[in-house]
This record gives structure tokens, C-alpha cells and sequence, in this order.
């Protein structure tokens, strides 16, 4: 299933990678912006790098707006199905400030990246009635950091003053869409008030005949102003998608809507496998869901915008991530644009890092805000949920481990890794740490060697079988990390057993052996513009810079700054340096951030 998942992942990525025009992906939103929407924080923009986006964050992090947002954008679609005003909860607008958000996509024939802005208004009906809710297209604002509409416009994709908003499908699901007519009556409706029906299941008895009736007879059938209007089978694909992601073998899967409970039009399913017959009362919710989504995303018209909200519900695992592989192949296919949100760590598993966002509220200002581009493994660490099973990176000194936390802090990897120093220096780690680690399959454990110890790597796939032997080998481990490296080999181990133990060391360097970009730290975050900012004498500041030896060049800076060059004051000089080394993320910084990206993906 991961190779599938893979599979999908990477042919998605090609595709969606080189439609620089959006010729494959039409009608693609390439982000959206809120200058002044609901609790996000002003100006919040979340950009769409995938055609499947995954917005994962805790409760009340505004995932469920950001949807809702998205819905609002494409012609004929308005925020106000889902969020308008009422005495309960009003929604105020600012005084300059009306709620609005803008989002852009590349028209259709002249492939131009435009803005559309649409804001919550007062609006009169044709009646006189007022509307408070209403939201329509506006033309650009200037505050909103929007170009006005340019001359000579193609007439078929702007007016005078606005752009022409996105012609696009949207299917907006969530766990109440895939609530059946009987749950929806059963958990939510009104008992009847009737002498011979008293109880809900009373009605529901009452109805029963007349749905078995429709699903056997596959005929319409009516009482009253109550009646069956819509009755399908599913097909032979559709079952097929059904039975791969629950796991389950129907021979028969029928669906008819009608309006027998309460009036209202709900939907009623009927399964069949070899040994039962069963109605939607009897399935489980996550079955129910299952089969609603896999018809109307397989009947969903091509570059649709696909909204799905906590699709993982009452689905196991399992279901899940062949739900979400079931939902790429659509992706793929019908070229559509899909954000789900999600708290399932399942869903996401294997996703390009470029597909997941993180909301969440700031606690000083109590606003919305968004971090975009997070490895899977990394997402949930932001709404609570913790790593059992960190990677492990072992450095020569302090002032290394100091350099690669402060750069997994900037990431936001901090609860990927441990990071840990040996005071025994690189000898050690070679001789001692990388025998046992090598000896690991799929290791999780990372050296980041100074630079000042960077060989040329040694790929085992290109060593000829005659370089593969015990004396030789040694000579080359030898070469490949300047020392001889001692094993501790049975008194009866035969010349294979070394060959592989020492294959292993050279392939474990290969794998899992890294260089900081410099010979040594203190090389790394060494900025002559903190020295010309000190208060030190002109004279000082000469000697410093003269000195060749970093090392030296940090003692003698502490030695002016404290008085003193104790091991506890170097470190202070240490940390003022790299709090502006990160500040700068000059090649050096994006350098060990790659090291960390490598690692990430092992």
C-alpha cells in the first residue's frame, strides 16, 4: 500500500510540476489570503502547492473557516451556507474593515495570475428584504495590496474594473453530509405525534415496507406527499472502490434517496453480501461515509474542488490511508483540487511535505495563524501528540549540537531528533559509535561530522568482488575516515562474515554520515559585523580579526567581554553568535537545514 501510495504521490508531483500554465490542472486556486476573515490573523495566506492539501491543527484552529472560505470563492457559492449572523452570535464588522478574502488562480485563456476579492455585505433583496450575510466579487482594493485591472483586458476573462470569478464545481463533505435520512431522523428528528405512531421507531416500522419495496422493485414509490424520487445500484467500479477500502466483499450495493421520515430529502442504503442483507441502520457510520464519498467523487466533474472535512471519521486506519490513496487516484484522473482537514496522523503518512499546513492560534495575540510546509512525521508534534521514536544525531563537540538544535528550532523539527555531542571527539565516534550503528538495519542513529573530516564517500554497489576482501576493505575504511578501525570479530569468523560486518561500516557511512559545511563550528557562525558592533577598542577588534583560529577568536572575544575565558562564558559568546547566524540563514544555515531534510527522509 506505501509503494501504491508512492507511486501515486510521485506521478501527482511530476504532473502538477511541470503544468506551470495550469493546462493539466485547470482551474487551480493557488492560494488564498485573508486581509480581514473571521480569527485569522490579518493578512494570513495559505498557499496551495499540491493539488491535495492536508490543513491539519487542534480544534477551534480555524480549519473548518478556511473550508468554508474556499467554498465561498468559485461563482454561485457564498460563506453564508455556512456562517452568518444571528443574535446568538453576531458577526461584526470593523469600521474601515469588512470581512473578505481574496484568492487567486490563472485564467483560462491568456494564463494571467489574478485576485478575486469577495466581501460580506448588507444587500436587499428583490423583495426589499435585507440580507447581512450577503458576499459578492468586488473590484480590486489598493489596501489589500491588489492591482487594479489592466487595459485592453481579454473581454472573455475580466469586465472594466474585476476580474471574472472562478467558474468551478465545489463539493463541500463533511461527516454530516454522510449522515443517512434514518440517522439523521433517528438522532435528530421529532417524535411523531399521532395515535397509532408514538415512538421513532414506530415511523420508521411504519416506512419500512414501502424502502424495501423501492430497493427490490427498483420502482418509485409514493405515500402521500412522501416518496422515493432517485434509486441507483452501484456499479461494478464503484463497488470495487468501496471493497478496497473497507475490506469488505458486497455482492450488491443499492442507494435511493427519499422523504419519508420527516419530509426532508435524505439518502438510504441497502448492502448485500453472501450471507446478509442489510440497511443503512445496520451499517457502521464509517461504511455509510465510505460509499457516499466513493460516488460522488467518482461522478465529480474533472478540476473540481473537492472540500473534505475530517474524512478519517469512524474509519480504522487502515480504511483510511486506502481512503486517501483511493482519493489521489481521483486526483490524478479527474485533475481535481482536494483540502481535507484532518487530526488523523494516518491520512497524511507519506505526503510531500508541500501538501501540509498547520493551523494554529497564537497565544499572545489569540489569532489564527498558519505554518506551511511540514514534514508528515512532524505535523501532530503542533497539536500535542509526541514522537516515541526520534532519529538520533551524534556530533564531535557542544558548539555543534548548539548550531544544529538552533537550526531545528528555526525548522520546527525540534521533537524529530535528539541531538547529542561526544566528549570523546570524532576518533571515538569512528571506532566506537559507527561499529555499533552500522550493524543496524534501516539506522536511526546520524553522525554529523566538522567538515574538517569530509572524504569522498564509497557507494559498496561499485566495489568489484575482489575489493571486497577483509585486508582490502580495511584499507579502505582506513582511507575513508582517516583512522584504522578496529572490529571485534569472532577468534572463528570466516573471511564472508568479516566482508559483511565491514561492508556494513562502509555503507553506514555512506547512508548515514554527514559534514557540517565548515572545518569546524566556530568557523560557522563567526560574523566580523558582531565584532564591529562591540564596544570593544579599535586595537581589540584589530587582534581579533588577525587571528586565523577561530577557536582562539571566540577566547579572546569572551576574554574581553567577561573578563574571563571560562568554558561557561565562551559559551555565552557562542550563543550570541548564532542567535544572529540563524537570523541571517546564509548558505551555511540552509546547508545543515538540508542535512536535517536528508535525514528527515531516511
Amino acid at each position: 500500500m506505501e509503494s501504491e501510495r508512492n507511486i501515486l504521490v510521485s506521478d501527482i508531483k511530476k504532473m502538477f510540476e511541470q503544468d506551470l500554465k495550469r493546462n493539466i490542472f485547470k482551474k487551480f486556486i493557488e492560494y488564498i489570503r485573508f486581509p480581514f476573515f473571521k480569527n485569522f490573523e490579518k493578512d494570513t495566506k495559505v498557499k496551495f502547492d499540491f493539488p491535495i492539501t492536508f490543513i491539519v491543527g487542534q480544534n477551534g484552529s480555524g480549519k473548518s473557516s478556511l473550508l468554508h472560505a474556499l467554498y465561498g470563492a468559485p461563482e454561485g457559492k457564498s460563506v453564508e451556507d455556512f456562517w452568518y449572523t444571528t443574535d446568538l452570535d453576531p458577526i461584526e464588522d470593523l469600521k474601515n474593515n469588512r470581512h473578505c478574502f481574496i484568492y487567486s488562480y490563472k485564467t483560462e485563456f491568456t494564463k494571467t495570475d489574478v485576485e478575486i476579492l469577495k466581501t460580506r455585505i448588507k444587500n436587499r433583496d428583490k423583495s426589499g428584504k435585507i440580507n447581512p450575510d450577503y458576499w459578492e466579487p468586488s473590484r480590486p482594493v489598493r489596501k489589500y495590496w491588489m492591482i487594479t485591472i489592466p487595459k485592453n483586458v481579454d473581454e472573455r476573462e475580466a469586465s472594466k474594473t474585476r476580474w471574472n470569478v472562478l467558474k468551478k464545481e465545489v463539493y463541500h463533505l463533511d461527516f454530516r453530509y454522510s449522515l443517512s435520512a434514518y440517522d439523521k431522523y433517528f438522532y435528530f428528528g421529532s417524535k411523531p405525534n399521532s395515535k397509532t405512531l408514538k415512538t421513532k421507531q414506530d415511523l420508521i416500522r411504519k416506512f419500512a415496507p414501502k424502502l424495501r419495496k423501492a430497493f427490490e422493485k427498483e420502482n418509485s414509490v409514493t405515500y402521500y406527499s412522501r416518496k422515493v424520487f432517485e434509486i441507483n445500484n452501484l456499479n461494478d467500479d464503484e463497488i470495487r472502490k468501496v471493497e478496497k477500502i473497507l475490506g469488505k466483499k458486497y455482492n450488491e450495493t443499492k442507494f435511493l434517496i427519499h422523504n419519508f421520515y420527516d419530509r426532508n430529502k435524505g439518502f438510504a442504503i441497502r448492502y448485500k453480501t453472501n450471507t446478509v442483507t442489510y440497511s443503512e441502520a445496520y451499517a457502521g457510520s464509517g461504511e455509510i461515509a465510505v460509499v457516499k464519498l466513493v460516488r460522488d467523487l467518482l461522478n465529480a466533474q474533472d478540476y473540481s474542488l473537492i472540500l473534505l472535512d475530517e474524512p478519517e471519521t469512524s474509519l480504522h486506519p487502515l480504511a483510511q490511508k486506502r481512503l486517501i490513496n483511493f482519493i489521489l487516484e481521483q486526483v490524478k484522473k479527474k485533475k481535481l483540487q482536494v483540502i481535507i482537514s484532518t487530526h488523523s496522523p494516518d491520512i497524511i503518512e507519506g505526503m510531500p511535505f508541500e501538501s501540509i499546513k498547520i493551523l494554529y492560534e497564537n497565544q499572545n495575540t489569540g489569532k489564527i495563524n498558519i505554518i506551511e510546509n511540514v514534514y508528515p512525521e512532524n505535523a501532530f508534534v503542533h497539536i500535542g501528540r509526541t514522537i516515541s521514536d526520534k532519529k538520533s544525531m551524534l556530533v564531535e563537540d557542544k558548539l555543534a549540537k548548539m548550531i544544529i538544535e538552533a537550526v531545528l528550532k528555526e525548522t520546527r523539527d525540534t521533537e524529530l531528533f535528539e541531538v547529542t555531542y561526544h566528549p570523546g571527539g570524532e576518533s571515538q565516534i569512528k571506532q566506537n559509535e559507527m561499529v555499533v550503528y552500522s550493524k543496524e538495519d534501516n539506522s536511526k542513529h546520524f553522525i554529523v561530522f566538522d567538515g574538517d573530516q569530509k572524504k569522498e564517500k564509497i557507494d559498496i554497489s561499485t566495489l568489484s568482488d575482489n575489493e571486497k576482501e577483509p585486508n582490502n576493505l580495511e584499507n579502505i575504511i582506513k582511507e575513508l575516515v582517516g583512522q584504522k578501525v578496529k572490529f571485534a570479530f569472532n577468534s572463528n569468523a570466516t573471511n564472508e562474515q568479516k566482508t559483511e560486518l565491514m561492508l556494513k561500516y562502509i555503507k553506514y557511512h555512506y547512508d548515514n554520515v554527514f559534514f557540517l559545511p565548515k572545518d569546524i563550528p566556530e568557523e560557522i557562525i563567526w560574523d566580523n559585523s558582531v565584532l564591529e558592533k562591540s564596544d570593544f577598542s579599535n586595537d581589540k577588534k584589530d587582534e581579533i580579526k588577525k587571528e586565523t583560529d577561530f577557536k582562539k577568536k571566540f577566547t579572546l572575544y569572551a576574554s574581553e567581554e567577561y573578563g574571563s575565558d571560562k568554558s561557561e562564558d565562551i559559551e555565552q559568546v557562542h550563543k550570541k553568535f548564532i542567535k544572529r547566524w540563524i537570523n541571517d540563514q546564509n548558505t551555511d544555515f540552509n546547508a545543515i537545514k538540508d542535512i536535517i531534510e536528508k535525514i528527515k527522509e531516511h
